[in-house]
């Protein structure tokens, strides 16, 4: 599917992605993608050069978000997806998250730092683009002074639940975080439902949801039958992603969707 098909998960420097947006929208239209999703975790400061660069190179760049959220215990995705025209209005909304982010990267490094690791705020922020800061920055800021030689061995050894320096994230309900969406000319949607510890988290949440990620990666197809049918059966929005980070096997792409379902978001959002 060419021309007329959509990618709606994508990541940019300005979170945890690679490449800063106008270089990943220019990747997206190298893939003869119709349109794009900057989904940048508890940011929308990328969307702007995005947009920008989406207009000079005719690929449609849509407004989306990636929130953390929280469902007895274990961690959610929620992706957002918004009318156009106002970004500013969501930055401003978002900075209680990235103040949480940057808390969270402070303890990590102090508690780096008890175990022996000496590194400083300094040297992570040299690795964000934007206001948002994370644990993939940590990492490559230890990949940089040769503490690990590479991201899996950061989260493993130090980041990750196991890790010396595991922090969790400051996370929303998920009926919190869809009412943000929606109070911004949001549609909410649960971000691949496969990847949690909790299996059925697209049928805990329904109640909540404008739309599922159907098309993922990491999905089955016989799971990507059970989630289609199961946003048919609920009226739901059924989308799709790569979920591309720069980083891994998913490519820009390698997830397309109709670039019916664009429309059907966006006539969806303009009337929230």
């Amino acid at each position: 599917m060419t021309g007329s098909s959509a990618d709606l998960h994508i990541h940019t420097s300005y979170s945890d992605g690679l490449y800063p947006p106008a270089e990943t929208v220019r990747m997206a239209k190298d893939v003869n993608l119709k349109a794009m999703a900057i989904t940048d975790h508890d940011t929308v400061a990328g969307l702007k050069e995005g947009k920008l660069a989406g207009r000079k190179l005719g690929i449609e760049v849509i407004s989306g978000v990636e929130l953390s959220c929280e469902l007895d215990g274990n961690e959610i995705h929620m992706l957002g997806y918004f009318a156009p025209g106002n970004e500013t209005e969501l930055e401003e909304r978002l900075e209680w998250y990235q103040a949480k982010r940057e808390e969270r990267v402070f303890e990590i490094i102090d508690r780096l730092n008890q175990a022996g690791i000496i590194l400083n705020i300094a040297e992570v922020r040299r690795f964000s683009t934007g206001k948002s800061i994370g644990r993939l920055h940590v990492a490559k800021a230890l990949m940089a002074q040769g503490t690990a030689r590479s991201v899996h061995e950061v989260f493993s050894r130090f980041l990750g639940p196991d890790g010396v320096a595991y922090v969790p994230k400051a996370k929303l309900s998920i009926q919190e975080a869809v009412e943000f969406i929606h109070e911004h000319q949001g549609v909410g949607v649960l971000a691949h439902p496969g990847m949690y510890r909790i299996k059925n988290a697209a049928e805990r949440t329904l109640e909540y949801l404008d739309g599922i990620e159907v098309w993922y990666p990491e999905h089955s197809p016989s799971f990507e039958d059970h989630l289609y049918a199961l946003a048919l059966k609920n009226r739901l929005m059924p989308t799709g992603g790569s979920d591309y980070h720069g980083v891994g096997r998913n490519e820009i792409g390698c997830v397309r969707i109709p670039y019916s379902i664009v429309t059907r978001l966006l006539e969806v959002a303009v009337g929230v």
